[in-house]
């Protein structure tokens, strides 16, 4: 059986779970994210990595198995997942990307990916909807046999568009 690699945009993430800090630091609320995608990744047996953008430097917590990616300050967290989606090849693993930015998504089911919203997420990190979840089927594909719909089509032609300027 194949493992699953879920990919987060860190703080597109972290910023739906704690609106406005919820009264917290920055780096306390990255902490609380990263030990709920822990608890989340044990229980699901998935491979988990958290995407920042660029500028922090910080150690993984000893121990813990959740890959997190400070990119560099030139690139974004979402170019990076773009890439690092891109770069894996046809017989690697599915992806799943949790952003709820939508290039990020398309980007990343014209590479095979599925992708969930934050906010869809999040639901999954309650303990009793972990089982099954969408993130932790498996999958040796990269490229999607599914169709788009019109709104995807129509949002490719405005990223196409927006290219040739």
């Amino acid at each position: 059986m194949l493992n699953t690699e879920i990919i987060i945009d860190g703080y597109n993430l972290l910023h739906k779970l704690y609106p406005a800090g919820g009264g917290s630091s920055l780096e306390q609320c990255r902490k609380k994210t990263e030990a709920l995608l822990e608890r989340y990744r044990k229980k699901a047996k998935c491979s988990v990595t958290i995407v920042y953008d660029g500028g922090g430097i910080r150690d993984t917590a000893a121990g813990a198995a959740v890959l997190i990616v400070y990119t560099a300050s030139s690139k974004s967290a979402d170019r990076w997942i773009i890439d690092y989606v891109k770069s894996l090849n046809t017989s690697r693993k599915m992806v799943t990307i949790v952003s709820s930015d939508r290039e990020v998504c398309l980007y990343g089911k014209a590479y095979g990916a599925e992708c969930l919203t934050s906010e869809e997420f999040i639901t999954l990190l309650d303990p009793e909807n972990i089982k099954g979840s969408p993130g932790c089927s498996a999958s040796g594909r990269k490229y999607s046999d599914r169709i788009l719909d019109d709104r995807e089509v129509e949002q490719w032609k405005l990223l196409f568009e927006r290219g040739k300027r």
